[in-house]
């Protein structure tokens, strides 16, 4: 049986190994902590299934946002699978928005877990959020 001796790190070394740990930990934490939970959290909800009802378009409206023009809403209601009346608003391209006025019917998808988070088809929704729905699909 051969027995070598462990090879001893210089105190260089060890203060060396322990920074490169310490930014690797700290690089870690600072991605987890840019993510969107919100957005993960929607999506994971989601992804136990959508039910689909019809909702009454309550109002349209859209508001100016400095340098970068006009961005258009629709607030909503529907009913959910519980008989409970819910209210909604959603950010909509702007095709679509022209397509709505209030009193309009409007197809909403709202997660069977979570019947207060709605969408409608037309809805606008962050880059991140696209990405992981696609992947989740």
């Amino acid at each position: 049986m051969i027995v070598s001796s462990p090879r001893r790190r210089t105190p260089a070394a060890r203060l060396a190994r322990l920074l490169f740990g310490c930014a690797a930990v700290a690089a870690i934490v600072c991605i987890l902590a840019q993510l969107p939970y919100g957005v993960l959290r929607e999506e994971r909800a989601r992804i136990f299934g959508e039910v689909g009802t019809v909702g009454v378009v309550e109002a349209v409206r859209s508001e100016a946002v400095p340098n970068s023009g006009m961005i258009f809403f629709i607030d909503y209601k529907y009913v959910d699978q519980d008989g409970l009346l819910r209210r909604s608003s959603s950010r909509v391209a702007a095709p679509a928005w022209r397509r709505f006025s209030p009193g309009s019917r409007v197809r909403v998808l709202y997660a069977r877990s979570q019947p207060e988070l709605a969408r409608v088809p037309g809805q606008l929704f962050s880059p991140f959020q696209a990405w992981l729905r696609r992947v989740l699909e």
